[in-house]
């Protein structure tokens, strides 16, 4: 199971250490585990389960982990293995849709995160009293909360995010292929070393999950610009217009990343998701000429098309190279929205492409609703 979790769901979230998993599976042989070791265990099944209709969702082993987690965070100490069993909770409930509980529990996420020390950033500076790996375990699992917090902020319409925004100088993850197949420890260290920077230029080459925390960061300043605007409204809606150009300048890279090498559905599905809540927005707004309410919705379309290509693609290659296992659940979101966007268009034109792009889309996420319930309950 533990092997499976490593090249199929760790893709989507990759945080935890490899090395220091089986380094503590091995060192808990023969005798019992830690209560922590032995709940990351069962998380790790948990988040690998497809519930059944039998069961739903909320299956028993949801439920006897979650009570779990909680015994141990009564009477144990708090640690790294037990973060990040909140945190492959919390994308456990994301994908299946329990967006009250994921809410929750990414509060309950940061909250640790702070106990733990996370929120000092030690990586930023390579503390010499830690190992290097430790320190890129734990950047990894600041970002993965940064992530879910700011996406389901953007699916809530909520800017009250409970970690703070990233500095422009923050390091990113370092490649994820290396930092879950990588032979030796020392193997990560120069990398570790040589992590990108938020701010990397556009074309600087780097991992999914350091794309996701690009995107997500952009997503933040979005969801902020939305429900939490400045009184100044000619700084608002020169803002708007920046993020909408930041956000379309990624779309193609991240399109051209996905389709070449299948993992950035996740930063690509949250770019879009931004766009369309910005458009939607705008469109609401009274004082749009017409003119300008043209450019939006044809915006809105293009991107709409751009989804549907990216998804279209994506499913074709599923037996091939990327199996529905290792899909995103953000990604259910994002075809949602552009779901809708092609049935509105659907009603007010007689083509039927619109009507024949509608069909594809819940085609597809019908398919992902195998392995993430969130796309069945989203359409």
């Amino acid at each position: 199971m533990t092997a499976k979790f490593f090249t199929t769901t760790h893709q989507r979230i990759p945080a935890l250490s490899k090395h220091r998993f089986y380094a503590d599976l091995q060192s808990s042989t023969p005798g019992p585990p830690q209560p922590d070791f032995a709940a990351l265990y069962q998380c790790i099944v948990l988040v690998q389960q497809v519930p059944s209709k039998a069961t739903g969702v909320k299956s028993p082993l949801y439920i006897a982990v979650k009570n779990l987690i909680g015994s141990i965070e009564i009477t144990e100490r708090l640690s790294l293995n037990l973060l990040h069993c909140k945190i492959l909770i919390a994308f456990y409930e994301i994908g299946h849709g329990l967006q009250t509980a994921a809410y929750t529990s990414i509060a309950a996420c940061a909250r640790i995160a702070r106990v733990l020390g996370l929120h000092r950033k030690r990586w930023r500076k390579s503390a010499p009293e830690c190992e290097l790996v430790d320190l890129e375990e734990e950047k990894r699992m600041w970002w993965a909360i940064v992530i879910m917090d700011r996406f389901i902020g953007l699916c809530n319409g909520d800017a009250l995010f409970v970690t703070d925004d990233p500095e422009r100088t923050d390091p990113l993850p370092i490649e994820d292929l290396l930092w879950s197949e990588a032979s030796t420890v020392a193997d990560l260290e120069a990398p570790i070393m040589q992590s990108p920077l938020l701010n990397s230029p556009l074309g600087t080459a780097v991992g999914q999950m350091a794309r996701e925390s690009q995107i997500s960061h952009l997503v933040g300043r979005v969801v902020r610009h939305l429900f939490d605007p400045t009184p100044d409204l000619h700084f608002n809606a020169e803002e708007a217009v920046q993020l909408e150009r930041t956000l379309k300048a990624y779309l193609p890279l991240l399109a051209k990343e996905e389709l070449s090498i299948g993992k950035y559905c996740a930063a690509f599905a949250m770019c879009n998701s931004s766009l369309y809540i910005l458009y939607e927005f705008q469109l609401r707004q009274g004082n749009r000429t017409a003119d300008e309410r043209h450019r939006i919705l044809q915006s809105m379309e293009e991107t709409a098309v751009g989804a549907l290509t990216f998804a279209e693609a994506t499913y074709g290659d599923r037996e091939e190279n990327y199996p529905w296992e290792i899909m995103s659940p953000y990604l259910a979101y994002s075809l949602c929205q552009t779901a809708i966007v092609q049935y509105r268009l659907s009603k007010h034109s007689s083509d039927p492409i619109h009507i024949k792009r509608l069909h594809s889309l819940r085609w597809i996420l019908n398919e992902i609703a195998k392995r993430w319930k969130m796309a069945g309950k989203l359409f």
